[in-house]
């Protein structure tokens, strides 16, 4: 059997209920870089730079503390994998997954994030500050990310619509078009700096308690939060 680390992993997420079926999950992790995959029947971790491939079929499944967790051996070698459902920003770009991976490898801690960029903006939120400041009571404005890369919502006044664009180290929002409905001053105020601030995201990045940062360059742009 071989050994070998990357910067990437697939994995079968274990349901809380350990149900018989799992779903596929992809997690990433930098320091050491790495990369497992874990399908039906089959786990395999590779390490690149390390000269590691560990390839099992013998895998366990469990819950620990509320988090799914897969358990691995062969030839004298083990591998445990934790799921803990949260944000998890990647420690090289910032940008967002849906859940965190903490796992060890014969004793070896590889830590990373898992599921996919999109997973983890995925769907509304709302708007709770732009450039660190409040909206103000009674305004509103929200996002929603929908599959392939339609995104919309509310702009303090208007309703918006347009496309996003989304890889793993850069999001990129617009062109949009909106409505041209006329509202109160300072709702067209929040308007015109929400969009200003919306053409210029270049990333996204988890924030505390769930919530979501969008960045222009290593600036925030806006805090969002789930909708309700």
């Amino acid at each position: 059997m071989t050994t070998r680390v990357a910067g990437l992993a697939t994995i079968l997420l274990a349901a809380p209920t350990l149900a018989a079926e799992a779903e596929p999950l992809i997690a990433r992790g930098n320091e050491p870089s790495f990369l497992i995959s874990i399908g039906e029947d089959e786990v395999v971790l590779q390490m690149p730079l390390d000269g590691i491939t560990f390839r099992s079929s013998n895998v366990t499944r469990s819950t620990v503390d509320g988090h799914p967790r897969i358990e691995v051996s062969a030839g004298g070698n083990t591998l445990d994998v934790t799921i803990e459902q949260h944000l998890c920003a990647d420690t090289m770009t910032g940008m967002p997954f849906p859940v965190a991976v903490r796992a060890e490898f014969n004793g070896q801690k590889l830590n990373g994030c898992g599921g996919s960029t999109f997973t983890a903006i995925e769907g509304g939120w709302r708007v709770i500050a732009l450039e660190g400041k409040p909206l103000p009571d009674g305004t509103i404005a929200t996002i929603a990310f929908e599959a392939p890369d339609k995104v919309s919502g509310k702009s303090g006044c208007n309703r918006y619509f347009g496309a996003f664009k989304l890889d793993a180290e850069r999001l990129a929002i617009g062109p949009l078009g909106a409505t041209r409905m006329a509202c109160p001053p300072d709702e067209m105020e929040i308007e015109r700096r929400f969009l200003d601030l919306a053409a210029r995201v270049t990333r996204a990045t988890p924030g505390e308690n769930g919530r979501l940062k969008l960045m222009t360059g290593d600036d925030e742009a806006m805090l969002l939060d789930r909708a309700d």
